[in-house]
């Protein structure tokens, strides 16, 4: 299906879609199209004639949809809520009349739900269904009513209990079909973007409706029936985000390839919050899926989607120069469209503010990722419970005064080898979890959470466990990983370019020098980079090496962190991975990839902690006489720290699941580093003064997460790669 939707784009709706929008004309050629595709009844079972696709499908047709152009996916998406309000909630002959002729596209519908006076505010509508004999009368008019046109059968909700407290219990939804007598459509509503769909005003004056139409034949059900709708409706306008987002990113990079240019950082933005949209898009709709509660997730598809797009849309006209005004390109098109996702089915203002709402109602002070494992393989569930345990019992506790007395966290460490984390990518035969990159990355989060100096601790060792198992020969492997494991041997990483190797009769000398290693003055074992000799584990008491003091830093006290000078350092040839020289860049590459994925999840970790703690203080802290989190500024804030957590950990998930794709890396890296310094500043905002002091731990986590955007590798250099490689690519 999204095969065959991507091939109707680019031979029917590219070619079309420009003279068509900027005349503002309705696309009927197309919209007959999408029928005959069986789009209308995407969503329908296949039982009443409909396709019967699930919701991540759905999304996708959508996004492929917009990538031509976005007004096509807004002749579905309203008809799609309809059809959805009576299959979900309509009586059984209600969906054998509606349905079918849904399916099939004879009936159009739309969803007339927005007024004149109330837009986001549902609750505040004033259209009223007055009960006589058996019909309705309907008086009201609906405002910004997309297919109000040229759509036929549309689900309204209107009152029929004004007098109802709360008044959405006195809120029903009716199926109104064009040839009602006082049904019209009065003024079509020009708009910046959005052209070619129709949108119009509707006015009922005393319109008859038979009560047959009153969805689900009971009265007072209808918001609850419009806001399951509107859950799929979010989904549609985060897909049709991507969809224009994706569009504005590959006409940027035509440009950059037609002109030769070297692609600029922000193209690696760009492309990471276009991945961070359909990551969360399709988390969301995979949720709708299965049936479970979406309403947050929904909510934070479409608030980070529509934000995404917008800023793609302005960094792709910015890009284009003057010649992005122009309307015979599409960029100045994209600039017009995007801000609708900003205001369509509930404006990202009111949004956050729900989202913020359900934070406190759904979670609390719960603590723990905000994204479901439910549905993770019991085993893995069972080692992230282990941990989490481990670190709101021991690591909580302590991280303060530890943090305070820069003091090293030897006997956490020692928890952790206890517990067998150590050994997290081990292989089993050896005492390990065998554990894949996705669950490993989990634990460390976990980590974080409580002690970003423990997860940095552990992160480096088992990426260094990781390049031995790979690249070791069976004798390292039978010496060194069980000792890993059981912590007898730490192993801190040297990865940078400072050190060569020279032959030495049978051995190897060392010279050169590391100016920081993370743990490097309490690692019994440092992994060392030689260029293209390999990599050497060197013993922490090996002639020739010298370890500096540990250096004071910003933050990750207690890491102890040091700088370290090869002179004539003798290295056993037992030493080299591998035991043969020649592989020093792919023993790095590895061990690289794993610490950067370290960063990563550590970065989680801090952001989770941070909010955490500004969501248990804002329903704590009580100005003008109730908590700050009843306060709109503060919900906000805590719904943009919530989404973006969300996006990070999904790029996180998404990189460890292709290990092999640097490109998913580098925005897992950067993106997430990233968020844990926003994140524990916002996090500082929500406590005031208390925040910026040592008693409450926002201060420690905004320090910490500092060293993130430099370690293991820089923001500034992953972000000049992963713009080089995806222009290089030419697509994301």
């Amino acid at each position: 299906m999204v095969v065959a939707v991507r091939r109707f784009v680019a031979d029917e709706v590219r070619p079309s879609a420009a003279a068509l929008e900027h005349a503002d004309t309705y696309p009927h050629a197309l919209v007959a199209r999408m029928r005959e595709l069986g789009l209308f009844g995407a969503l329908v079972p296949s039982t009443y004639g409909g396709l019967g696709l699930d919701v991540t499908t759905y999304a996708r047709v959508i996004e492929e949809l917009c990538r031509g152009w976005m007004s096509l996916a807004g002749v579905i998406n309203s008809h799609t809520m309809a059809a959805l309000i009576v299959l979900n909630h309509g009586t059984d002959a209600q969906r054998q009349r509606f349905l079918p002729r849904f399916a099939c596209g004879e009936a159009r519908g739309g969803l007339a739900l927005t007024e004149p006076h109330a837009g986001t505010d549902v609750q505040a509508i004033r259209t009223v269904a007055i009960r006589r004999g058996d019909d309705y009368i309907v008086s009201g008019s609906k405002m910004f009513i997309t297919n109000a046109r040229e759509g036929n059968t549309l689900a309204l909700l209107a009152l029929t209990d004004p007098r109802a407290e709360p008044r959405h219990r006195g809120m029903s939804c009716f199926i109104v079909e064009k040839g009602h007598p006082g049904f019209r459509v009065t003024k079509s509503v020009a708009k910046l973007g959005y052209k070619g769909v129709d949108t119009a005003e509707l006015v009922f004056d005393e319109c008859v409706v038979p009560a047959a139409n009153l969805v689900g034949g009971i009265e007072g059900r209808g918001f609850k029936h419009v806001m399951g709708g509107l859950e799929a409706g979010r989904i549609n306008i985060a897909a049709r985000a991507v969809g224009v987002a994706q569009a504005a990113f590959d006409d940027t990079l035509t440009l950059l390839g037609r002109d030769r240019q070297d692609a600029p950082p922000v193209v690696a933005d760009m492309a990471t919050k276009l991945s961070a949209a359909r990551a969360l898009t399709y988390w969301a709709a995979d949720m709708k899926n299965h049936g479970e509660r979406c309403d947050l997730e929904a909510g934070m598809a479409k608030l980070f989607a529509s934000e995404a797009a917008q800023d793609i849309a302005v960094e792709a006209l910015r890009l284009h120069g003057e010649a992005g005004l122009l309307a015979q390109l599409n960029v100045e098109r994209y600039y017009r469209d995007t801000p609708l996702m900003i205001i369509g089915e509930g404006t990202n203002e009111i949004q956050r503010t729900i989202i913020a709402r359900n934070l406190v109602d759904r979670y609390g002070e719960r603590l723990g990722a905000l994204t479901s494992r439910d549905r993770m393989p019991e085993e893995q569930k069972q080692v992230i419970l282990a941990v989490r345990q481990l670190v709101d019992k021991q690591v909580v506790p302590v991280a303060g005064a530890l943090d305070a007395a820069s003091a090293h966290p030897d006997k956490l460490v020692a928890a952790l080898a206890e517990l067998g984390i150590l050994g997290a990518s081990v292989d089993p035969a050896f005492g390990g979890f065998g554990l894949e990159p996705r669950t490993w990355a989990m634990v460390v989060e976990e980590l974080a959470r409580g002690s970003a100096v423990l997860a940095t601790i552990a992160a480096a060792h088992v990426a260094a466990a990781r390049a031995i198992s790979v690249f070791g020969t069976a004798e390292q492997h039978e010496r060194l990983l069980g000792p890993m494991t059981r912590g007898e041997i730490v192993v801190a990483l040297a990865l940078g370019a400072g050190v060569r190797a020279e032959r030495s009769g049978n051995d190897w000398s060392l010279d050169g020098a590391i100016p920081l290693v993370a743990h490097g003055a309490r690692a019994t074992r440092i992994l060392v980079a030689a260029g293209d000799t390999g990599c050497f584990l060197i013993e922490h008491d090996s002639p020739g090496m010298r370890r500096g003091a540990p250096l004071a830093t910003l933050g990750l006290r207690g890491l102890e962190s040091c700088a370290f000078r090869f002179e004539a350092c003798r290295a056993a040839s037992r030493d080299l991975l591998g035991g043969a020289p020649g592989h020093g860049g792919a023993q790095a590459a590895l061990a690289r990839v794993a610490a950067r994925l370290g960063a990563a999840a550590t970065g989680l970790g801090i952001a989770q902690a941070a909010f955490e703690a500004a969501l248990r203080y804002s329903q704590q802290r009580m100005t003008f006489g109730k908590p700050i989190a009843q306060h709109q500024a503060v919900q906000l804030m805590l719904a943009d720290m919530a989404t973006r957590i969300t996006a990070a950990r999904l790029l996180v998930d998404d990189a460890a699941s292709h290990a092999d794709d640097d490109v998913r890396l580098s925005m897992a890296k950067v993106y997430a580093s990233e968020t844990a310094y926003q994140v524990a500043l916002d996090a500082m905002r929500v406590h005031g003064g208390y925040g910026y002091t040592s008693e409450f731990p926002v201060e420690r986590y905004y320090r910490d997460a500092a060293g993130l955007a430099s370690s293991p590798t820089a923001n500034a250099s992953e972000r000049r790669d992963l713009a080089r490689r995806v222009a290089a690519r030419g697509r994301l």
